[in-house]
């Protein structure tokens, strides 16, 4: 797959795959950490109505906001956003975010989502502990930002199920009991 060229229209240049022998959450997992109530102060979330002025615009600065103060951005502005491998198996591939961006509009229209101003991603920090997730409602757009998700008792009850579940492909269970094993579950 061209992950450079997909990411470009988002302002994310490719830096690689991650390593899949790396202890991080898997995507999916971080993707279904935004459903889970974290610890206190874990959880928030930046929400634009799709009927508003500039919604792209304003969803795009809410993504940022959010990801800069909650940690996502690590030195230079690197951090790693889910992208599909292979048959709808997704890994980390890490980024740098260019001086020029648009995650929300031209980024959602290919490789970050549904269609322009449809945002459906995961990213995580470099360091593992940082989740943001992008979400398209009937009538609003907007990101999620989650901290403290491996104290999530849920979460990781649902991660021990899904690497015990038949249905689930073999690396993403590799992936997972490597996590839970980091995080010391």
């Amino acid at each position: 797959m061209d992950h450079a060229g997909r990411l470009t229209p988002a302002g994310l240049v490719f830096l690689g795959l991650v390593d899949p022998a790396s202890p991080l959450i898997p995507p999916t997992l971080a993707n279904a950490a935004t459903g889970y109530a974290p610890p206190s102060g874990g959880w928030r979330r930046s929400v634009v109505e799709r009927d508003a002025p500039d919604f792209v615009a304003t969803a795009n600065k809410g993504w940022f906001d959010l990801s800069r103060e909650g940690g996502l951005f690590g030195d230079g502005r690197e951090f790693l956003v889910a992208v599909e491998v292979q048959g709808g198996d997704f890994w980390w591939a890490r980024v740098r975010l260019d001086e020029s961006w648009d995650v929300v509009g031209a980024g959602s229209a290919d490789a970050l989502g549904i269609g322009f101003g449809a945002p459906e991603f995961v990213m995580l920090s470099v360091s593992g502990d940082v989740i943001v997730a992008g979400r398209t409602g009937d009538s609003s757009v907007g990101t999620v930002l989650v901290t403290g998700f491996s104290d999530v008792v849920g979460l990781c009850e649902h991660a021990e199920w899904k690497a015990g579940w038949q249905g689930t492909p073999q690396q993403e269970k590799a992936a997972i009991r490597r996590w839970l094993e980091a995080i010391g579950r």
